[in-house]
């Protein structure tokens, strides 16, 4: 079943837009990273970040009061200002880092002083926007059949004309062959599109169905968005892994503050934010996310009646997972070791990373009956996926 990801966001007015935290330019927060020995100095991050400064001057100029009346006429043709961005580059190249450092750096609210309607932002997974995408049209061809599409386009810009997305990706055929119109509709309407994607825009979609129809929405892509890599580099997410324990036990005050000194690090010290993933109607809260991380605790995810395809949607929308308090499995709580393994599957499929705290050593986490054989897999993969970093170790060593 597909999964909607909505996000909370953090807002601030306008005249802190470069003063505050949250404000800063996407430069400016990258070299505090730096500076305070939170991350090492990378050429090609740097160097994105630098585009990412300038787009962010270019809009925040949108949106100065002095500036109001030219917004109408300079949205709905095409200009400078408009074109977006596409980042792309390896895994664990920074790229949801620098999103969330440019978005925070834009200020969307009505400036106080004059009145001025910012331009809005949003941001979401693009899978999840597919879906949202294909929700719409599905519920606008019962009220406007001749034109679905610009119907959509319309209650898609309401929400914001800047729009992020993470993690672009394209492989069911049927949002291969709306993105075209559906973009189109959109830019036209001044839409922003800044995203990020393990691919070049030329290899999205690479060996689909009926690719040559797909060849349109990557030449508008290509005219309306930058395309800046990331280039090859350290993988700075990977090379900390490679620091860090991987599993925390015994479950003590030291092993909680260890396990949240690693989610600030993997998370490169972004602010946390509530997070909801809606799977076939349920609602999962992470109380803590950061970018492309979560940290939660064994009872949101493994003590409640989800499936294994909530895990996989889980794993879709989050490149790791931290988690506290997994307790040891016995016969008295099958059940969650069940919904456990089904976590670590999911995770171990998409190559993603794990880092949890716990009464038990692997090794001697399951004490059960019924699923032993299972949960020795289970036991295997915790091993590899640590195998990025330490080996599992006390927090109390």
């Amino acid at each position: 079943m597909a999964t909607t990801v909505m996000a909370e966001v953090s807002k601030q007015p306008h005249n802190q837009a470069m003063s505050s935290k949250a404000g800063m330019l996407p430069s400016a927060a990258l070299d505090a990273l730096v500076s305070n020995g939170d991350l090492r100095f990378d050429a090609g991050q740097a160097e994105a970040a630098r585009v990412l400064d300038g787009l962010v001057t270019r809009i925040l100029s949108l949106q100065a009061p002095n500036l109001g009346r030219r917004i109408a006429g300079l949205f709905g043709k095409a200009s400078a200002v408009e074109r977006g961005l596409y980042i792309h580059g390896g895994v664990g190249r920074g790229k949801t880092m620098l999103m969330d450092m440019f978005y925070a750096a834009l200020d969307t609210e009505t400036d106080k002083s004059s009145g001025v309607a910012m331009m809005g932002k949003w941001r979401l997974h693009f899978h999840d926007f597919m879906v949202l995408a294909q929700d719409l049209i599905h519920a606008a061809r019962k009220t406007n059949p001749d034109d679905p599409l610009a119907l959509v386009a319309d209650q898609l810009i309401a929400r914001g004309k800047i729009i992020c997305f993470d993690e672009m990706e394209v492989r069911d055929i049927a949002d291969a062959m709306i993105l075209a119109r559906l973009f189109t509709a959109l830019f036209e309407r001044g839409a922003i599109v800044v995203t990020t994607s393990n691919r070049h825009a030329n290899d999205l979609y690479k060996d689909g169905l009926h690719r040559d129809r797909f060849f349109p929405f990557i030449a508008l892509l290509k005219q309306r968005c930058e395309m800046l890599e990331i280039g090859s580099g350290t993988d700075w997410r990977g090379a900390l892994l490679a620091g860090l324990p991987a599993w925390f036990h015994p479950n003590n005050e030291r092993a909680r503050a260890a396990l949240n000194t690693s989610f600030a690090q993997v998370s490169a010290h972004l602010t946390p934010l509530e997070e909801i993933v809606r799977v076939a109607g349920r609602d999962i809260v992470f109380d803590t996310t950061a970018g492309d991380v979560a940290m939660v605790s064994f009872a949101t995810l493994c003590d409640r009646p989800l499936a294994a395809r909530d895990y996989l949607a889980i794993a879709g929308r989050f490149t790791g997972i931290v988690m506290h308090d997994v307790p040891a499995f016995t016969t008295q709580n099958e059940h969650l070791a069940r919904r456990f393994m089904w976590l670590i599957d999911a995770l171990y499929d998409r190559g993603r990373f794990f880092l949890a705290s716990s009464e038990m050593a692997v090794d001697k986490l399951y004490a059960g009956e019924k699923w032993q054989f299972e949960f020795s897999r289970t036991q295997s993969r915790l091993r590899e996926m640590a195998g990025r970093g330490k080996s599992h170790i006390s927090a109390s060593d």
